[in-house]
C-alpha cells in the first residue's frame, strides 16, 4: 500500500473516533436526565375541569295581555272606570274623590286576579282566601268612608259603600246575578241622590249614572266571559309558582346565609376522616362547650363509689343548669271561656246583634231599605226583623231563629247549626255555608228565591201547600248526594234518587 493510501486511512480512523466520543458523551447526558427526572416529585395532576353550568330554568310564557284582561280593559276599564273617576274629581268634595280612589283600586286588582286566573290552576281555599285577603282590606277602607258622619255627601258615600260587594264576585257561581243584586243596592242611595239635586245641579245625576253604567258594564263582562264564575286555566301553573315567577323577573333574591359551623364540621369529617372533624369542633373555640351542662356532685363517679360499681350515671334530677323544660300550659277551651258581653246597637247603617243568649224576644223595629242586620255568637235567640232590609248574615249562632219580612240582596247563613229562617215577605238569595241541621220557611211571594248550600247537611225547605190555608207548608229536604260522571271529557253531576 502506499504512503498516501495509509495517511488516508488513519485520518478516516481518527474521526471515527472522535464521532464514537461525542456518540458515547451524548448518551451519558441522556441517562443523566431521566435518573434526575425520576429522583424528583412528581408533577401534580392538572385540575379538574369545572362542572358545566346548571340549566336555566324552563319560563314559561305567559301571554302579556290575554283576551279575558283585554275585554275588561275596553269594556270596563277605559270606557267607564277611567272617565268616571275624572268626573268625580271635576267636582265632589274630598271624601267622594277619595273613596273613588279606593274603589279604582278595587277595580285594579279585579285586573291582577284576572291575569292570575288566565295563567294559574284554581287553587284551593287558603288560596282562594290568600287571594281575596287585598280586596277585603280595601273594601273595607271603603266602608270606612261610608260609615263617617258626612251630611254633604252621606248618599253619595253610601250608594258606593253598599253595592262595593260586587267586587266579590269572583268568588261566586252566579256572578252575574250578584253584581245585579249590588246594582239595586246602589240605585237606592243613587234615588236619593237624583232626588237631593234634581233641581240643583245635574252633575250629581250624572254622576249616579255613570257610576251605575260602570257597574252594569262589569256585570256585562262578567256574564260573557265568566258565566259560572272566575274561569282559571286548568293547563295553568300553580299559584305559587305564578308568584314566585314575578319575584324572579322582579329582581333576583338576596344570597342565602352562610351555613353554620356545626355544619362545616360535618362536612369535614365526611370528607378527611375523623381526625378532621375533632380538629373543625376544637377551632370553634369557646363555641365548642357551649352545649356542655355543669355536672352535679351525685353524678361524679370520683366522689361516689357506687356509681363506680354500677357503671351507670342517673339521669339529670333538674338541678343542672339545663334542666327540662315545663309542658306548655293548656289553652282553656272554649266552654270555659269567658262570656263575652252582649250587643244590640245600630252602628251606622248596620244592626250589630251578637253573644245574645236564651231571648226569644228581640225585635229590630226600625229597619230601612238601607239597612243590615248581622248576627254573630248568639245562642238560643229569636230574633223578629219588622220592615224590608238590604241584607241579613248569621254567623256561629246556635239554635236561632230569625223572622224577616223582606230582603233586597241575600241572606247568608254560615256555620250556624239548628238554626231556623222565616221569609214572609220575598228574597231573591239564601246562602248556606258549613251549616247542619237547618230549617228555611218561605211564603208564596218567595218561590223564586236562589238558596245555593256548601258543606251543609239535614236543610229543609218549606213552602205552602198548594191549596191550602195560609200556614200550612210541605217540607222538602234539599240533596246532599250527588253522582259525577265523565261524558265526553266533561263532568256530569246529578243527583242522587233513591227509589221506594
Amino acid at each position: 500500500m502506499s504512503q498516501a493510501g495509509l495517511n488516508s486511512l488513519a485520518t478516516i480512523i481518527k474521526r471515527l473516533e472522535a464521532a464514537t466520543s461525542r456518540l458515547e458523551d451524548l448518551a451519558t447526558a441522556t441517562s443523566v436526565v431521566p435518573s434526575q427526572v425520576s429522583g424528583s416529585s412528581p408533577a401534580p395532576p392538572p385540575p379538574p375541569p369545572p362542572p358545566p353550568p346548571p340549566p336555566a330554568p324552563e319560563v314559561i310564557e305567559i301571554p302579556t295581555t290575554p283576551v279575558v284582561v283585554e275585554a275588561f280593559d275596553d269594556a270596563v276599564i277605559d270606557t267607564n272606570l277611567k272617565p268616571f273617576v275624572e268626573f268625580t274629581k271635576s267636582f265632589c268634595g274630598p271624601p267622594v274623590v277619595e273613596q273613588v280612589a279606593v274603589l279604582k283600586k278595587q277595580f285594579d286588582y279585579i285586573r291582577t286576579t284576572l291575569l292570575m286566573a288566565s295563567a294559574c290552576q284554581k287553587p284551593g281555599k287558603e288560596g282562594l282566601e290568600e287571594m281575596i285577603a287585598p280586596l277585603l282590606l280595601l273594601s273595607e277602607e271603603v266602608l270606612r268612608y261610608k260609615r263617617a258622619q258626612r251630611t254633604d255627601w252621606d248618599n253619595h258615600l253610601s250608594m258606593i259603600g253598599e253595592s262595593n260587594q260586587a267586587f266579590g264576585w269572583i268568588t261566586y257561581p252566579k256572578p252575574g246575578a250578584f253584581i245585579k243584586e249590588m246594582i239595586d243596592s246602589a240605585q237606592y242611595y243613587g234615588n236619593r241622590v237624583t232626588k237631593d239635586f234634581k233641581d240643583k245641579d245635574v252633575k250629581h245625576i250624572d254622576w249616579v249614572k255613570k257610576y251605575i253604567a260602570l257597574l252594569d258594564a262589569m256585570r256585562k263582562y262578567v256574564i260573557t266571559y265568566h258565566t259560572a264564575g272566575l274561569v282559571w286555566n286548568s293547563k295553568g301553573i300553580t299559584l305559587a309558582e305564578y308568584k314566585s315567577k314575578g319575584s324572579i323577573t322582579s329582581g333576583a333574591p338576596p344570597p342565602p346565609p352562610p351555613p353554620p359551623l356545626l355544619a362545616a364540621a360535618s362536612f369535614a369529617s365526611s370528607n378527611a376522616g375523623g381526625v378532621a372533624a375533632v380538629f373543625a369542633e376544637l377551632n370553634r373555640g369557646e363555641e365548642v362547650t357551649k352545649g356542655l351542662r355543669k355536672v352535679d356532685k351525685s353524678e361524679m363517679t370520683h366522689k361516689n363509689p357506687a356509681l363506680r360499681a354500677s357503671s351507670v350515671v342517673p339521669a339529670s334530677t333538674g338541678t343542672g343548669g339545663s334542666s327540662p323544660k315545663k309542658p306548655a300550659k293548656p289553652s282553656k277551651p272554649p266552654s270555659l271561656a269567658g262570656k263575652k258581653p252582649a250587643k244590640f246597637a245600630l252602628e251606622g247603617r248596620k244592626w250589630i246583634i251578637e253573644y245574645q243568649e236564651n231571648d226569644r224576644t228581640l225585635e229590630v223595629n226600625d229597619a230601612e231599605l238601607g239597612h243590615t242586620v248581622s248576627l254573630y255568637g248568639c245562642k238560643n235567640v229569636t230574633l223578629q226583623v219588622k220592615g224590608k232590609v238590604n241584607a241579613v248574615t248569621l254567623a256561629n249562632c246556635t239554635k236561632t231563629s230569625v223572622l224577616v219580612d223582606s230582603v233586597i240582596s241575600s241572606v247568608s247563613v254560615t256555620n250556624c247549626p239548628s238554626f231556623q229562617l222565616q221569609i214572609t215577605g220575598s228574597a231573591p238569595t239564601v246562602q248556606l255555608d258549613s251549616t247542619d241541621s237547618g230549617q228555611i220557611y218561605l211564603s208564596r211571594d218567595c218561590l223564586g228565591v236562589e238558596i245555593t248550600t256548601a258543606q251543609c247537611s239535614g236543610i229543609n225547605v218549606n213552602v205552602p201547600t198548594e191549596g191550602a190555608e195560609e200556614g200550612i207548608f210541605d217540607e222538602k229536604p234539599i240533596p246532599e248526594m250527588l253522582k259525577t260522571v265523565i261524558k265526553n271529557g266533561k263532568l256530569e253531576t246529578t243527583i242522587v234518587e233513591h227509589a221506594g
